[in-house]
């Protein structure tokens, strides 16, 4: 259970950091394609983040720091969803 709580949390900061990216790269694309490159680059960066920290021997101060992103990435998720419904 906690295993799955986790991954959730990770996912929507990785969504966050994703959204935010493509938010900058990518601002009229095609707002599937938007959310589908958004979970492959915050993917790439959240299991880079963790990486880094594993490396530097501070693995729970980087999971804490990308597990504080969550609240975030849900807020980020329903922008997505909503400027999605709104006509161009």
């Amino acid at each position: 259970m906690t295993v799955v709580a986790v991954g959730v949390l990770l996912g929507l900061a990785a969504l966050s950091l994703g959204l935010r990216v493509t938010s900058l790269l990518m601002p009229r694309a095609n707002s599937l394609l938007r959310l589908a490159v958004s979970s492959v680059i915050g993917t790439i960066l959240v299991l880079a983040a963790l990486q880094i920290s594993d490396r530097y021997g501070v693995h729970d101060l980087g999971l804490g720091l990308l597990l504080s992103l969550s609240p975030v990435g849900l807020f980020d998720l329903a922008k997505w969803w909503f400027h999605r419904k709104r006509p161009r």
